[in-house]
């Protein structure tokens, strides 16, 4: 992989937070970076995230149905009250492609045996992730146009960046010089 995902981290603490924040900068449109912007792209943090083993052929269709799920996942995480309304047809089509898995708590799962299952993979995951006791830890980082999501695994629940060493380092850095500058 070359440069690309420099910058990027697996923070979320999930596979579809991690894939909401394949954008970064979303809320500062003049640095906004969409990472997912090739099939070949998705192909890469599939594996990068341990989504999958190995790489797919990931044609332009599956990459803008991922693409447009993601972004729905993201309205539906920020939201207040979250309009779950676009989960509807995505988690439809992925029950129609899951599989039930053998064992007990009931689990449905679809394997990622070629790029069409992506989508409905993604979907499923969301859902569990959405009906999970992790929801009331789900945060948006307060970096000023970060907009990265992550769950927030402190005991007080006080995390407030997406990561100390990018944005809380910022959020300091600011603090210092505005204290100093007077």
């Amino acid at each position: 992989m070359d440069g690309h995902w420099n910058g990027y981290d697996s923070i979320g603490g999930s596979v579809p937070l991690d894939l909401v924040n394949t954008v970064s900068w979303r809320r500062d449109p003049a640095r906004r970076e969409d990472r997912l912007s090739t099939p070949d792209r998705l192909s890469e943090w599939v594996v990068l995230v341990g989504a999958g083993t190995e790489r797919l052929e990931i044609p332009e269709a599956v990459l803008e149905m991922v693409k447009a799920f993601r972004e729905t996942l993201y309205r539906v995480l920020v939201s207040d009250p979250p309009d779950t309304t676009p989960l509807r047809k995505p988690l439809l089509a992925a029950y129609r492609h899951a599989e039930l898995a053998p064992s007990l708590p009931l689990r449905w799962t679809v394997p990622l045996t070629d790029d069409a299952a992506l989508p409905h993979f993604l979907a499923l995951e969301a859902e569990e992730l959405l009906r999970s006791e992790k929801l009331e830890r789900i945060r948006e980082c307060e970096g000023p146009g970060c907009g990265w999501v992550f769950t927030d695994h402190t005991r007080n629940r006080s995390r407030r960046w997406c990561s100390s060493s990018d944005c809380g380092n910022r959020a300091r850095a600011k603090r210092h010089y505005d204290k100093t500058r007077v």
